[in-house]
């Protein structure tokens, strides 16, 4: 190679390494992935070397240079090879980094990364950490992982390094790849929000003759009082027991009550969204929430106790909707009985939350797209769609036809589903009945750009809209506290979990009453609310929306399906 190419890499290394040092969060989620295995180690010699290759460049590093650095500061000349293409601020980085450790309770770890979501996850960190040789590095990042947080200040770089049974070779090319695919996503999120900005200012002037003010204010509670009832259901067909949380407004005896159903997500406990249960309740909806025994809170709980291999179980698709209608079935069945026969329980509305929000759009017709899953499970998707990580596991079902359409349910209100894979565009083009689509521009789990506007994109009902709420994440996560949650409790989630924004949550009560009041009661004095204009007349901020009934295919990803 001549000097010129090799000044050419050189500097794209230096470049791409440069990015990478601005990545904080890599090394604490390569820590978090670090207590999770087993007690035993894979035989072999510790690392000396860490290879890298890039192009036409094969290089390495001797594990006792960083630690030199890490400790002494001292810089040998091969270390020399990088460190003098780092300013001095990405040096102080780099040795914060190598000095950094971190503390995790490793039962816990240890049974989520042996669940399938975590084995998948390591299988594709194993394609950028490879074994020497360059085999897929999951039994090596195992082991040394284990060995390393025997360690009783914690889990740092260096004793990664010094516990891995191999030499270690980085698959630079496609670490950088997949560092390159995540800074674009988050430029190019930048920009299409920036985009749809304007074509939402555009469409709020044509909506902006009403005055709301002048109009009720949805984001205040109504007019009924409710009750609140615990109900256990038990399904013979499918030997299966839940309980369902109902709250039933107070309405004058022989009125109809339209009723909205709430299916949480993975691991939430039936009162995640209790207030908005009670809003709905308060301007006359019957709110029914079910439990989904195969994935909510008590089967999050059984996994981190080791009483389950799984964080869900793969049944979950196929029970979750089943439940629904099984509810259903169950209500209309008590009725008479025990509501007076007041329950509309032809005119059904669902509103879901994330997993949850897959569940509904199965029951609106949704179906199962096996082939666009099987084309999207690979590592180069996954490590920057987070929540196929959890969509692949449907890969374990028996690969058949699967329609869970309910006709009682006459529009489904969803908040980020992670569906673009799951369902594809084959399977959300199946659904005709109106649709509220709610989604963030701080979604690291179900990216905006790659996930939710494509799939909102897909829908074919003319009654759809997209709600895109600015400056919110899907998670809500505070990862720093990862690190000293000590034993599996009840509480886990709370410890880790940021509270919403007070406004997020009137976000959600009004234009969910809006949607409902609309499509269930069939009222169109509610339209107006459904607007850009009334977006934009509630926005707060720094959590300001946007609603757009449409997204113009340009702005789309080429590659996002």
């Amino acid at each position: 190679m001549n000097k010129r190419m090799l000044d050419k890499h050189l500097a794209n290394i230096q470049k791409q390494f440069r990015k990478l040092m601005g990545y904080g969060f890599f090394f604490p989620l390569l820590g978090t992935c670090s207590l999770v295995f087993t007690l035993t180690a894979l035989p072999g010699r510790a690392a000396d070397r860490i290879y890298f290759n890039y192009g036409p460049l094969d290089f390495s590093i001797s594990v006792d240079s960083l630690e030199n650095f890490a400790k002494e500061g001292k810089v040998d000349s091969e270390l020399a090879f990088i460190l003098n293409r780092l300013n001095p601020e990405q040096k102080a980085q780099l040795h914060d980094l190598l000095n950094s450790r971190y503390q995790f309770n490793s039962v816990l770890m240890s049974r989520f990364f042996y669940s399938s979501f975590g084995e998948r996850f390591l299988t594709y960190l194993g394609e950028l950490i490879q074994v020497e040789g360059g085999q897929n590095g999951l039994y090596g990042i195992r082991s040394a992982l284990i060995l390393s947080t025997a360690d009783s200040d914690g889990l740092s770089l260096i004793n990664f390094l010094r516990k891995f049974p191999t030499n270690m070779r980085l698959n630079t090319k496609r670490i950088l790849q997949q560092f390159q695919e995540v800074s674009a996503l988050q430029e190019e999120t930048k920009a299409f929000v920036t985009a749809i900005e304007r074509t939402n200012t555009q469409v709020k002037k044509s909506d902006s003759s009403i005055d709301f003010s002048q109009l009720p204010d949805l984001k205040e509670p109504g007019k009924y009082s409710y009750t609140k009832q615990v109900k256990t259901l038990r399904d013979a067909s499918r030997q299966r027991e839940f309980i369902v949380e109902l709250y039933l407004p107070e309405v004058p005896n022989g009125e109809k009550i339209p009723v909205v159903v709430i299916s949480n997500g993975i691991g939430t406990k039936l009162d995640r969204y209790d207030y908005l249960a009670q809003h709905l309740a308060s301007h006359g909806f019957a709110v029914a929430i079910p439990q989904h025994p195969d994935s909510d809170d008590i089967q999050q709980q059984a996994f981190f106790q080791g009483l389950s291999p799984q964080m869900f179980k793969t049944t979950a698709y196929i029970n979750r909707p089943l439940d629904v209608s099984y509810m259903l079935d169950e209500l209309d069945r008590l009725n008479s009985s025990e509501f007076k026969g007041q329950l509309n329980l032809q005119q059904v509305g669902l509103f879901g939350n994330s997993f949850g929000g897959d569940t509904a759009l199965s029951l609106a017709g949704a179906q199962i797209n096996f082939d666009q899953l099987k084309k999207d499970c690979t590592p180069e998707k996954n490590l920057v769609k987070l929540s196929l990580l959890i969509h692949c596991q449907a890969l374990e079902l028996p690969e058949k036809t699967y329609n869970f359409r309910d006709n009682r349910i006459k529009a489904v209100s969803v908040l980020f589903p992670g569906s673009s894979s799951l369902y594809g565009e084959a399977g959300l083009s199946k659904i005709n009945i109106p649709v509220l689509w709610g989604a963030v521009d701080k979604d690291i789990f179900s990216p905006l750009l790659i996930e939710q506007a494509p799939a909102f994109s897909w829908l074919k009902t003319k009654e759809k809209y997209l709600i895109i709420a600015t400056k919110l994440d899907h998670l809500n996560l505070n990862f720093s506290a990862l690190s000293s949650i000590a034993s599996p409790d009840r509480e886990v989630a709370d410890k880790v979990t940021i509270k919403e924004p007070e406004v997020a949550k009137s976000y959600l009560k009004a234009l969910n009453l809006a949607f409902f009041r609309a499509y269930l009661t069939n009222d169109s004095n509610y339209l107006p609310y459904l607007s850009a204009a009334y977006a934009q007349a509630i926005s707060e901020d720094p959590y300001n929306l946007i609603l757009l009934r449409s997204i113009d295919q340009r702005l789309l990803r080429k590659t996002s399906n």
